[in-house]
């Protein structure tokens, strides 16, 4: 599931439909609902304007975070001579690892720092762009276009910026328990994204030692 073709200039008319494929599998990952809760807590008692600069500041991290992860990943995978069987059967255990903690309501940091600077740290890494996603956006980057890959990330960072922006409404519409019950479902998504890449590596591995063809 997190396998895209290499495309070439003329499969172009294709690059649309795999950049919102890839976005889609890097947003669920990322998973800006289960943060609504955090940063409505951490920013309520900041004025308007306050409270939308660190959320800017928050997304071009969470952008700049995962452009470094996309255009580094070849080069950490060769540096640490992982190949991709490996990072895929490694990935999915931290992904399933994540999906449950999640599930079971556990935030995904234990400990913030209030005096830190919160646009950064703990909003953009490690609530929004935590292992999970660093290890989604290398492996990404060794099996997808790099620009497919930028383009995605930048529609996730977008769509980020807008769901925590307009986080308040959310949370009045749909109310804590909606919003749990969103970030539930995108556990699950990411339970399933972990599942497929634990069994595409252990496929390559088998085919690779010649016990299946």
């Amino acid at each position: 599931m997190l396998d895209a073709p290499t495309l070439s200039l003329s499969d172009l008319a294709y690059w649309p439909y795999f950049t919102v494929l890839i976005a889609a599998q890097i947003f669920a990952i990322l998973n800006p609902l289960s943060v609504i809760p955090v940063f409505l807590s951490m920013t309520d008692d900041l004025d308007r304007s306050t409270r939308r600069r660190i959320l800017f500041r928050s997304s071009v991290a969470v952008f700049m975070i995962c452009l470094i992860m996309a255009l580094a990943g070849n080069y950490i995978l060769s540096f640490f001579n992982i190949n991709i069987a490996s990072l895929r059967v490694g990935g999915g255990i931290l992904l399933m690892v994540i999906a449950i903690e999640m599930l079971g309501g556990l935030p995904r940091t234990k400990v913030i720092d209030q005096k830190e600077e919160v646009a950064i740290v703990p909003i953009a890494t490690p609530l929004l762009v935590g292992p999970g996603t660093m290890t989604t956006v290398i492996l990404l980057s060794a099996t997808t276009p790099l620009g497919v890959l930028v383009a995605s990330i930048m529609i996730v960072a977008v769509l980020t910026y807008l769901i925590l922006r307009y986080s308040e409404h959310l949370a009045r519409l749909i109310g804590k328990n909606g919003i749990r019950a969103l970030g539930r479902f995108m556990t699950i998504i990411i339970s399933a994204f972990a599942a497929q890449l634990i069994y595409s590596g252990i496929t390559d591995w088998l085919v690779s030692w010649g016990l299946i063809s």
